[in-house]
């Protein structure tokens, strides 16, 4: 009721306006704290976001590097397999020539067994012919 008589002299529009800039003054601070509110929870979104954004890069990081990792070691390896595989084809040549000199020295013992034959056989008709000689007296 003070406060009415301290507007009385006033009037009743004053006493009004003051009443519609206080409603004003209260609903704009709740506008203001509602405002403040949500540019905080943008902010902790856009946050979050680029947290986001940063362990996808991270992770992007740590695949590029496992990758690499992989294809050095996938080279390694090919490197190592080209390499066994010249030993084999080196070795497969040296076994193809071994078997070539083998194959020779198998036939040059077959015709030198075919001589010694030939000479055996020529003795033993000649040891035959004697025997024959010698018994025939």
């Amino acid at each position: 009721m003070e406060v009415l008589k301290l507007f009385a002299p006033y009037g009743p529009g004053w006493l009004g306006g003051v009443l519609l800039v206080l409603v004003a003054f209260y609903f704009g601070r709740q506008f203001l704290d509602e405002y403040k509110a949500q540019n905080e929870r943008k902010a902790n979104i856009d946050l979050k976001r680029e947290e986001r954004k940063q362990e996808e890069v991270a992770e992007r990081a740590q695949r590029d590097r496992e990758r690499s990792q992989m294809e050095g070691r996938i080279a390694a390896q090919m490197e190592r397999s080209n390499s066994l595989m010249e030993a084999m084809k080196t070795l497969m040549e040296s076994v193809v020539a071994s078997n070539e000199v083998l194959h020779s020295d198998l036939a040059h013992s077959q015709a030198r067994s075919q001589g010694m034959a030939q000479k055996v056989d020529h003795i033993c008709d000649r040891v035959d012919l004697m025997y024959n000689k010698e018994t025939s007296r």
